[in-house]
Order: structure tokens, then C-alpha cells, then sequence
């Protein structure tokens, strides 16, 4: 019996001994578990510690935007899809108010060039119009070919456009014009990027690296934007490369065109007196075929042999939270025409840049554009390119534009800007005896100029400076589930002043006032 009963009590110490020892087991294995989640829970601590530093950093002073990698299903970032195609459409709804101290019939923008002097009864009008013609569609298709291809095709329209056919008394149709359309390339692993189709020239301000869409325009209404802003949207072939994370250097060639003075087609005969004097017949710039051609009839094109030729250089800077953007460019166009049976082309040079800078982060902005050289259709005014001599001779005009603005964001909802700037012309004149040919030259007649309804002859008045000042207020009343929905206000101040003439030189300003009710639906 005391043999069982030793038997059972060491069995028992046994069986306990054994529950110990597995819970023990069961405690260490339970410990070491938790400093492996401790561990685990360090490691990705100090891995969302540097990401939220990389977002911050990146926030800061974000990266040039001209290349977007997509997941690798684009339908899954939650836009529209289309065969692994990511659709982004936008635009908006407008309507824009319009008050003007001169009346010059114009619906949207100012055309600073036309302000009338005293001589036009238009002096005298002040005009008021509404135009829903800024409205705008556009729509961006997007995806990658592979890990480091990645293709992109941009769209968009406006309603400026205005056919022989449309007007401002019954249907007021206004044809749809196309603003932008191409094709971009992007190679991630080679930092090269190439554009074909009509996009902003490369000369017109981006707002970060070589960004064909995302340009650095003043934030006003007036469909002119400011004068000493310049661009232009035409087809041509753009290529870029990107050097390290900050530089960016690129090169383009793209649609010439001429604007000379006195028209595409100057005045021609024998004798034709004009602002261009006494021209021989056989003195042919711009011309186009008449009808058969898929261009209006009505508006001629210059003859150009050659296409612009641009190149680029941007700087984006990483200085802590502060954004900087630095770019400069050169551009080649030639000028051209044909007299008595003779080519005649003259090679110019033009340079000009742009800087992007917050002041102070997240809250105050500033803007710096300037530019010289033959570039009379960039200009907001618009200033024409060239002239001519009695004899054919092409005599370039030189612009100097320049513009500063400032824009204050007060709050998350509200912008506060103001913009000044100028466009300035050199004259370019010669004279046959007593007869004047060219721009801005001194035998030209103004003398009508102060004298309403005096004969057109007697007021040439070539523009030698357009001045503006400019500020506003933009709102966003309303951000949500429906759509955007904002509303501003701008005053603007714009002077025009003419050459020296027989009779003086004539000059005149306007004050403009416009309103915005602006939607973006997407």
C-alpha cells in the first residue's frame, strides 16, 4: 500500500513538474513574442517616422510634376478607365461680366492694342457685356506601356473661337477652338521626355520643371491675362531631359508665323499711300491661296521657311519649405518675304525668363516674367513682329515686356492678387525722300488723332507702350461632393501710348472692371 501511495504521490509531482515546465515554455515563448512585436512595432515607428519626413519634405518643395507614374492597373487610383486607360476630365462653367470706360467690341479680354484714342467715337462709349465664351472642356488619358514607359494624350477647348457666322444678337454660337492637343512620352528610366502636337510654346512660364499643361499664368480674369506675360499655343515638336532632381534642359521646334504691321497683306499699287507709304505691286508677305485651302479665306498666314527654334533651361531648388522655380530661354525665328521675284529673310534672336517664389510658404506668392526680342505675337497687346521698307527690306521690331505680381492666399478659400506690367516697342522706320515707311516713324501723322471722327489717314498713331495695373479677389464659395464653385472680382488700369508724329503723340487708357462665376464640375 505505502509502495502505491509513493507511486501516485511521484506521479503527481511528476505531472506537475511537467505543467510547469509547459507553462513555462508557454510564459518564455509568450515573452519573446512580444519583444518581436516590440521590435516589429520600432521598426515600423521609425519606417512611418522618415516617410511622414519624405511627405513633409515633398510637400515642401515638391518635385517638378512632369511625370506621373500610375499603379499598375490605372483604373485603381478611382478614375474612369478605358481598356487600362485612366480618363481625368476637366474644365468649367463661366460667366463672365465685363465693364469698360472705352469701347473697343470686344466680348472677353482686353486687347490693349485697339483702345481707341479721342479720334474714335468709341472713346466716348463705355460698354458693358456678359460672355459665357472662357467656358472650358478638357479630358487627359493616361497609362503606362511598362515599368518605365508612360504615355499621355491631352485635349482641351474653348469657346473664343468666332466663325463669319457667329455673333452676339440671336443663338450667340461661338465654335468650339481647340487650345490643346497631343501626345506625350515619358522614359522614368531615362529621364527623357518627348511632346508632338499643339500644346503652350516652350517660351511661356511653367509652374514647376518642363510642364507642357501646368504653365505659371497671372491668376486674373481678363482673358489677356497682363501685358509683359508671354505666350502662345501652336504645333511643334518638344523634347526634354531631366538632370538630377532639380534641372531640366529642353529644346523645341514649332509653327512660325509673321505678324507684320499693317496687315498680312500690306498695302499694294501704284501708287498706295498708306501708313506704309508707297509700296511696289509686286511686294508679296503672307499670302495664302484663295479658297481650297482648309484656311479661312479671310485670314492670311505668313510664308515662313523655317520653324522657331527654342531651348530651355529650369531650376527647382529644394530650400526647406520654401518653393522656388528659376527658367530661362532663347528663341530663333526668322522673318521673311518676297520682292520683285527676291527671297528676303531676316534672322533674329530672343531671350527671356521666368521666377516662381513663395515668399512666405503656403501664403504669399511672387511672379516675375520678362522677355526681349522680335516677339510681337507673344504679347498680350499684341505688337506686331515686323515691317517694311519701300523696297521689300524687313525691319524686325524689338519688345521689351516685363510683369510682377503678387498673390496672397488669405485663406484655404480666398486669393488676393495684383499685377503690373509693360510692353514696350522700339521703332523701326525708313524713308524714300519725303515718303515714310515702317513703324513708329516720326513723319507719320497724328494730328487727327485728338479730333473725334477725324479722317483715318490723319491718325496713324503707332502703339509704343502698353502699362497695366491690376487687382482682384477669387473665392471658393463652395467645394464638395457636386463640384467647385468660385467667384471674383478685378479692376485693371491700361494705358496706351503712341510714337512721336506730325501732330504729337496721342495716348488713352481704359478701366476696366469684370466679374466671374466659374464651376468645375470634375
Amino acid at each position: 500500500m505505502r509502495l502505491i501511495n509513493y507511486g501516485l504521490m511521484l506521479g503527481i509531482l511528476a505531472a506537475s513538474s511537467g505543467q510547469a515546465l509547459a507553462e513555462d515554455n508557454v510564459a518564455t515563448e509568450i515573452r519573446l513574442l512580444k519583444d518581436k512585436l516590440k521590435e516589429l512595432q520600432r521598426r515600423v515607428d521609425s519606417e512611418a517616422h522618415k516617410t511622414g519626413q519624405i511627405e513633409a519634405q515633398a510637400k515642401a518643395a515638391p518635385m517638378p510634376a512632369t511625370y506621373k507614374a500610375l499603379a499598375v492597373d490605372p483604373c485603381a487610383a478611382g478614375k474612369v478607365c478605358y481598356k487600362g486607360v485612366a480618363l481625368t476630365f476637366g474644365g468649367w462653367v463661366d460667366l463672365t461680366g465685363i465693364y469698360r470706360s472705352r469701347n473697343f467690341a470686344s466680348d472677353t479680354g482686353s486687347i490693349y492694342n485697339f483702345i481707341p484714342y479721342p479720334q474714335s467715337r468709341n472713346y466716348y462709349f463705355p460698354e458693358a457685356r456678359f460672355s459665357a465664351r472662357q467656358s472650358r472642356f478638357s479630358v487627359l488619358a493616361e497609362g503606362n506601356v511598362d515599368a518605365d514607359t508612360h504615355l499621355a494624350g491631352y485635349g482641351e477647348i474653348d469657346f473664343e473661337g468666332a466663325a463669319q457666322t457667329a455673333n452676339s444678337v440671336t443663338t450667340n454660337s461661338f465654335n468650339p477652338r481647340m487650345r490643346q492637343l497631343s501626345v506625350e512620352i515619358d522614359r522614368s528610366d531615362l529621364g527623357l521626355h518627348v511632346l508632338a502636337g499643339q500644346s503652350w510654346s516652350l517660351n511661356t512660364p511653367s509652374k514647376s520643371g518642363i510642364d507642357p499643361r501646368g504653365i505659371d499664368a497671372p491668376g486674373v480674369i481678363d482673358f489677356e491675362l497682363v501685358p509683359g506675360f508671354l505666350a502662345a499655343r501652336q504645333p511643334g515638336l518638344r523634347v526634354w531631359q531631366d538632370i538630377g532632381p532639380e534641372f531640366k534642359l529642353a529644346a523645341s521646334v514649332e509653327n512660325s508665323q509673321t505678324a507684320f504691321f499693317g496687315g498680312n497683306v500690306p498695302t499694294v499699287g501704284t501708287p498706295a499711300v498708306g501708313p506704309q507709304g508707297v509700296l511696289n505691286p509686286n511686294l508679296q508677305v503672307n499670302l495664302t491661296g484663295p479658297g481650297g485651302s482648309f484656311f479661312n479665306n479671310l485670314n492670311n498666314v505668313s510664308l515662313n521657311q523655317v520653324p522657331d527654334v527654342t531651348v530651355k533651361a529650369a531650376w527647382d531648388p529644394r530650400l526647406g519649405p520654401y518653393k522656388l522655380h528659376v527658367e530661362a530661354w532663347a528663341l530663333y525665328h526668322q522673318l521673311f518675304d518676297r520682292f520683285n521675284s527676291a527671297n528676303h529673310s531676316y534672322d533674329t534672336g530672343s531671350f527671356g525668363g521666368h521666377i516662381f517664389a513663395e515668399l512666405i510658404p503656403k501664403t504669399l506668392d511672387l511672379q516675375l516674367y520678362g522677355a526681349r526680342g522680335v516677339l510681337g505675337r507673344f504679347t498680350a497687346s499684341p505688337f506686331p513682329d515686323a515691317t517694311v521698307a519701300q523696297d521689300g527690306t524687313v525691319l524686325p521690331l524689338t519688345i521689351t515686356a516685363a510683369a510682377v505680381g503678387l498673390i496672397w492666399h488669405a485663406t484655404p478659400s480666398l486669393d488676393v492678387y495684383s499685377y503690373a506690367g509693360l510692353e514696350k516697342a522700339k521703332a523701326a522706320f525708313a524713308n524714300v525722300r519725303t515718303v515714310p515707311f515702317g513703324y513708329g516713324n516720326p513723319l507719320y501723322n497724328n494730328t487727327g488723332c485728338f479730333t473725334e471722327n477725324s479722317p483715318a489717314a490723319t491718325c496713324n498713331g503707332n502703339t509704343k507702350e502698353v502699362r497695366q495695373i491690376t487687382a482682384g479677389i477669387y473665392d471658393t464659395i463652395y467645394q464638395g461632393n457636386y463640384g467647385t464653385l468660385k467667384a471674383g472680382v478685378q479692376y485693371s488700369y491700361t494705358q496706351r501710348l503712341a510714337f512721336d508724329g506730325v501732330g504729337g503723340a496721342p495716348k488713352t487708357d481704359d478701366n476696366i472692371v469684370m466679374t466671374q462665376i466659374r464651376y468645375y464640375p470634375f
